[in-house]
C-alpha cells in the first residue's frame, strides 16, 4: 500500500484553496466590469448632431407663351359638311275674344288757393300832433351784455322806430340805429315788456309813431 507523506498531504490541501481563491478573483473582476459598464451608460450620453438644412423654394415655371398655346391648340374648322338641318316656318293663328276697354280719365278739379295779403297799417300821428307826449309806464332795463363789456364797450344809444297803439302797447317797426347785432334779443325783450300811456289827439285816443332812443349802460 502506497503511503502519503506530509508534504504531499499539504499539497493536496492547497490545491482546492487555490482554485477557490482564483474563482473568487475572477467573479469579483467580472462584477467589477459589469458595474463599470452600468456606470458608463449613465455618464456617457449619446449626442445627436442636427444640421440645419436650408430649403430654397424654386420659382414656378413661366407660363407658356401665346405662340406656344396657339401651336399646341388644334385649329378648329367652322365648316360644316352638308346642307344642315332645314327649318320650316309654321304659322300659328291665335283667336282672342278679349276686348280691352280704355278706362275713363277721372276729372279732378283743383282749386287754386286765394291768398289774402296781410297789410299792417302803420299810419299814426307824430309826437308834435298829439296833445302831449306819451308817458312810459314800465321801467326799462337797458343793460349791456357781458360779451360787449369785456370788449371795453361803454355807454351807447340805440334808436328804434316804434308804434304805440290806442292801448299803449309798443310795436317795433324798424331798428334805425344799432351798431351791435348781439343786442337784438335785448331789444325784443324791451319792446315786449314796455308800455306807454295811450296817445291822445283833441282828447281822443289815437296811435302814435316816433323814434325812441334807448341808452344802454354796463
Amino acid at each position: 500500500m502506497y503511503a502519503i507523506t506530509p508534504t504531499q498531504k499539504s499539497r493536496n490541501i492547497r490545491h482546492p484553496l487555490f482554485a477557490f481563491a482564483l474563482s473568487l478573483i475572477v467573479l469579483t473582476a467580472a462584477l467589477l466590469l459589469l458595474w463599470l459598464a452600468q456606470l458608463a451608460e449613465h455618464i456617457v450620453q449619446d449626442k445627436v448632431i442636427v444640421r440645419e438644412v436650408a430649403m430654397v423654394a424654386l420659382p414656378p415655371p413661366p407660363p407658356p407663351s401665346i405662340q406656344q398655346q396657339q401651336a399646341n391648340e388644334p385649329a378648329q374648322s367652322l365648316m360644316v359638311e352638308g346642307a344642315g338641318a332645314s327649318i320650316q316656318a309654321v304659322k300659328i293663328k291665335i283667336k282672342s275674344k278679349l276686348k280691352i276697354v280704355r278706362p275713363d280719365t277721372p276729372s279732378v278739379k283743383v282749386s287754386t288757393p286765394q291768398w289774402q295779403s296781410v297789410n299792417v297799417n302803420w299810419d299814426a300821428l307824430s309826437l308834435n300832433q298829439l296833445d302831449g307826449l306819451p308817458t312810459l309806464l314800465t321801467p326799462v332795463k337797458a343793460l349791456l351784455p357781458k360779451s360787449l363789456t369785456r370788449q371795453g364797450i361803454d355807454t351807447f344809444t340805440v334808436k328804434l322806430d316804434v308804434l304805440i297803439d290806442e292801448g299803449g302797447n309798443v310795436s317795433l317797426i324798424e331798428v334805425v340805429q344799432n351798431p351791435y347785432p348781439s343786442l337784438k334779443p335785448a331789444i325784443d325783450k324791451i319792446i315786449k315788456q314796455s308800455r306807454f300811456s295811450a296817445p291822445k289827439k283833441e282828447g281822443e285816443v289815437v296811435r302814435a309813431r316816433f323814434i325812441w332812443p334807448i341808452e344802454f349802460k354796463p
